[in-house]
This record gives C-alpha cells, sequence and structure tokens, in this order.
C-alpha cells in the first residue's frame, strides 16, 4: 500500500529537516507550505503551494493522503487574533479535512513551550505532564493538543501530539543541550508514529537520547522510538557552569510581553 503523508510548514527548519533522506519505495510526500517552492520538488514528491487557513486549500493538499505531519504554525508569540486564526482554526481546519479523507494518523508538532513552566527541579517530566504554557504560542499548542486528541478518539484516527524540544542541526545554547532534539532522531520519531503500532493517542517528548536529559523517555518506548544522538558531543561549545534547577523549560518565552509578536510577520511554516 503506497503511504502519502502531507506535510504541513514541509519547507520550514523542521521540515525540510524530516526530507532530507533518500526517497523510500511505497512512500510519498505532500508539501503544504505557503512558502513552498519548486525548489523541493522531486519524485516523491509534490509541492502545494498555501496555508492552513485557507479551506480549499488544505482540502486540495489532503486528496489522496494516508497520514498527516502538522508542523505548520506561527512558531513563535503573536497577537492574540493571528495565533487563533492560524495555530487554533488552521490546526481545526487540517483536521476536518483529514476526518472527511479518512486519514489514519495524525503527527501534531506540539512543543515544550506548552508546558514551558515546568521545571528540572520537579524531577523527570512526563509525557503528558498537565499544560503549563509560557505564552499565547504555547497555550495555542496545549489547546491543539486537546483538539488532536478529540478528533482521535471521536473519528478513528491514531495521533500523536509531538512535544519537540530543540530541534536544531546543534544546540544553540548550554541550557537547550537537555532537551536537544537532532534532526535524525527528529525523522526517526516520524518513522516510529508513522510506522508502529500506537495507541489512539499518545504524548511523547521529541528529544534525542540527552546524557543530561530529565524528560520522560516513556512515550519514546510506547511508540518505538530510539533516539540514538546525544547532545554532550556540543557540550564543549558552552562554558562551563551550573544550571539553576528552578530554571524554567521555556526559557526566555517566559519573560517575552504576553501577546507581541517577537518577528512580525512570523512565517507560518515554523513549528
Amino acid at each position: 500500500m503506497m503511504r502519502t503523508v502531507l506535510i504541513t510548514g514541509g519547507a520550514g527548519g523542521v521540515g525540510s529537516m524530516l526530507l532530507d533522506r533518500e526517497p523510500r519505495e511505497g512512500w510519498r510526500y505532500v508539501v503544504f507550505d505557503p512558502a513552498a517552492g519548486n525548489e523541493l520538488e522531486r519524485d516523491d514528491v509534490t509541492v502545494v503551494a498555501g496555508s492552513i487557513t485557507d479551506r480549499e486549500a488544505v482540502r486540495r493538499a489532503m486528496r489522496g493522503v494516508t497520514d498527516v505531519v502538522h508542523l505548520a504554525a506561527l512558531g513563535q508569540e503573536n497577537v492574540w487574533e493571528r495565533v487563533l486564526e492560524v495555530n487554533i482554526e488552521g490546526t481545526r481546519e487540517l483536521l476536518e479535512a483529514a476526518r472527511a479523507e479518512g486519514v489514519g494518523r495524525f503527527v501534531y508538532a506540539s512543543s515544550h513551550h506548552a508546558v514551558g513552566y515546568a521545571s528540572p527541579a520537579g524531577g523527570e517530566l512526563a509525557d503528558d505532564a498537565s499544560p503549563r504554557p509560557d505564552t499565547l504560542y504555547g497555550w495555542s499548542k496545549a489547546s491543539c493538543e486537546a483538539l488532536v486528541r478529540l478528533y482521535c478518539e471521536r473519528f478513528g484516527m491514531r495521533g500523536v501530539a509531538w512535544r519537540i524540544g530543540h530541534c536544531f542541526e546543534r544546540p544553540h545554547s548550554r541550557e537547550r543541550l537537555s532537551v536537544w532534539l537532532s534532526p535524525a532522531d527528529a525523522r526517526r520519531f516520524i518513522d516510529a508514529a508513522l510506522e508502529n503500532d500506537i495507541d489512539t493517542f499518545t504524548y511523547v517528548w521529541g528529544v534525542s537520547a540527552n546524557t543530561r536529559g530529565w524528560l520522560s523517555c516513556e512515550g519514546a518506548r510506547r511508540i518505538g522510538y530510539e533516539p540514538q544522538d546525544d547532545s554532550e558531543i556540543y557540550a564543549g561549545l558552552f562554558p562551563e557552569g551550573t544550571t539553576d534547577p528552578a530554571t524554567p523549560l521555556g526559557g526566555g518565552f517566559t519573560t517575552t510581553p504576553l501577546g507581541e509578536p517577537w518577528v512580525a510577520p512570523v512565517d507560518e511554516h515554523l513549528a
């Protein structure tokens, strides 16, 4: 059976990481992104330019799709109206289209900012830790986790709330060593979420096998995700020091002005 995976926001940073691989027999991808261009076209990739806020564009992109990886969102803090329009309403439009198309699996790119006020002082943080959003952006991620769960339990899809840590080629600071997610592990995560036997809905931390990690690995085990990379190889890049265990997971997001955009306009392909 051919699997056709819709990747919303596929032209962004995480989306590009997921597509940085050789084509696989039986798998094809649809990249849906307002910034999508022909440079992404290849034999196993179809590019559809459009926004998740455009109902007709979403329905066109969803035709023939078997699975969804939903990355598209405003990727930083923004005004209330834009957060609602893009992150909340856009996700609902996508879920409605997925339901109508009979999509089997829906991987939602949530964020550690959905629980940004948690800290290592509380010990290991469970995959399904209660929402403690640090911004309107983080609130939208926590809200959409619940929305995706509703659609999965009501309509029979299988869903994963992918609580992404710090997904970049390498960690940007000493504080991010504990929550780093490598590009290769991001691909391993998506493979596990789409290919393995999973529950109707589950929360999973999107992190690598970091020596300094304090986020639960239980969700990863449940879906068969086996991270292989460790941020410790980058530890020497940053000055040694003591990290306050009370420092919140959300870092600077916990102090940014609420509802004020960091960058305006924010690209919708960020996750």
